[in-house]
């Protein structure tokens, strides 16, 4: 069970809520052994979309966690459909009247504080509860994986745990782009504005940094936070930089995104990284001896989801193996991890992409923008994220790129391998060349 949940929650990290929830919420764990995840499918078409659409990138989490097991797909008994329908179809009315799609882990008792996110963690509770804030504005700084999407989810769902008739937007601000093109195209726009600047309490926007160069979804956003900020609505941004560090963010807007508080969230110290272990431990329902989880936070710094992962290839393990949870079974857990970061390096990895997609190497640390070139690039720079220690700030000086722009290109491919795959594929066959695990 505990290799599901991992997967499961990788899947979700990955994907848009709305095909989460048709595609990989319905699946069901059915058995599980040292070699194989069985897993059950509402029916026939759901497996075979599961099966051309989801499955390399399951086989990809897998092998992260240290445990590449085959998946096979079933098509569910019918008894265990009956089951499990009552609550799916209970859900789907609040998504008819507009309830924001918000990941129900993401809760702050669930969180935890420590010295790098207590600020922001306190900022983002007292504007959940009401508390007045500066301009009644929040902007949560910080890198990937660190926990600034949880605790705007959390905002969410304390305002509507406090006033479910609270009209709460939750979205990215690529969301909010590709709904202003459709309305454009579809002659809505009037809809649209009013969507947002009279139908709304409460906006999440996340991933600011998207609209850097969009002048005109700028200038949309802009009225519509002018609008809400005259109304006295509360807003919360997320962005890989402060607001007036985002190169192509127009003044204007930049000044509306920072007019309130601003709150950056750092990786964990060691303290933090031992009470998120725990946090994790208790979740999982599993004891773990705190000498291993003082190892495993020696070990593993950065993101949170790194140090997730530890733990989770360590219950995995555990399960599967029948071994007791020990220093050397954390040991070798880690020095899997550690075996995946350090085949290869970003040098061969560019080298390998420019060779395979035939471009001049220059072309993917320079600044074109054609689509023969930017699918490359990303997939370079995914690739040295997840299989190099190389952090995003020296990824940017090896592709000519802030930081910012790195962090969204990766977390671009991370969203597109659930739903494109042909991009699957492709990124299958990189790092088959590259001698990595089979994903």
């Amino acid at each position: 069970m505990v290799l599901w949940n991992a997967l499961y929650d990788g899947l979700r990290a990955g994907l848009d809520n709305e095909e989460f929830q048709v595609w990989i919420a319905p699946l069901r764990l059915m058995r599980q052994d040292a070699a194989r995840l069985t897993l059950g499918c509402p029916n026939a078409f759901h497996r075979t979309w599961i099966r051309d659409n989801h499955l390399p990138r399951m086989r990809e989490i897998l092998a992260q966690l240290g445990q590449p097991l085959q998946i096979a797909l079933e098509v569910l008994p019918a008894p265990q459909l009956a089951a499990k329908a009552a609550p799916q179809q209970l859900e789907l009315p609040q998504v008819a009247q507009g309830r924001p799609r918000l990941n129900q882990r993401f809760i702050f008792d669930k969180f935890v504080a420590g010295t790098g996110n207590e600020f922001a963690w306190a900022a983002a509770k007292a504007m959940a509860q009401g508390q007045k804030l500066f301009a009644n504005t929040l902007f949560l700084v910080s890198g990937t994986g660190l926990g600034k999407s949880h605790l705007t989810q959390a905002v969410g769902h304390q305002v509507l745990t406090c006033d479910p008739g609270a009209r709460v937007a939750y979205l990215t601000a690529e969301d909010f782009a590709n709904q202003m093109i459709a309305a454009l195209r579809n002659k809505r726009i009037e809809a649209f504005k009013d969507r947002y600047r009279r139908g709304c309490d409460v906006l999440l926007l996340e991933e600011v940094q998207f609209l850097a160069g969009k002048d005109k979804t700028q200038d949309e956003l802009g009225y519509t936070l002018d609008a809400l900020l005259d109304a006295g609505k509360r807003l919360v941004f997320t962005g890989a930089s402060p607001a007036g560090q985002i190169k192509g963010l127009k003044r204007h807007l930049a000044s509306r995104l920072s007019s309130g508080l601003t709150a950056a969230i750092e990786p964990p110290d060691h303290l933090t990284r031992v009470r998120i272990l725990e946090h994790l431990s208790r979740e999982e329902g599993v004891s773990v001896n705190p000498d291993v989880l003082e190892y495993l936070a020696q070990d593993v710094v950065g993101d949170v989801r790194r140090l997730q992962s530890a733990l989770v290839g360590l219950l995995a393990k555990g399960s599967l193996t029948g071994r007791p949870l020990d220093l050397r079974l954390a040991a070798e857990v880690l020095g899997h991890m550690h075996l995946q970061l350090s085949r290869v390096t970003p040098e061969q990895i560019l080298n390998l992409v420019a060779q395979v997609y035939g471009l001049e190497r220059g072309l993917l640390t320079g600044k074109s923008r054609k689509k023969t070139v930017t699918r490359p690039r990303n997939l370079a720079l995914y690739l040295c994220r997840r299989h190099t220690e190389a952090s995003y700030a020296a990824l940017g000086r090896a592709f000519n790129r802030d930081h910012s722009t790195v962090m969204y290109n990766v977390d671009q491919v991370e969203r597109g391998l659930g739903s494109d795959p042909k991009l699957s594929q492709e990124l299958a066959y990189l790092e088959q060349r590259l001698g990595l695990a089979n994903s």
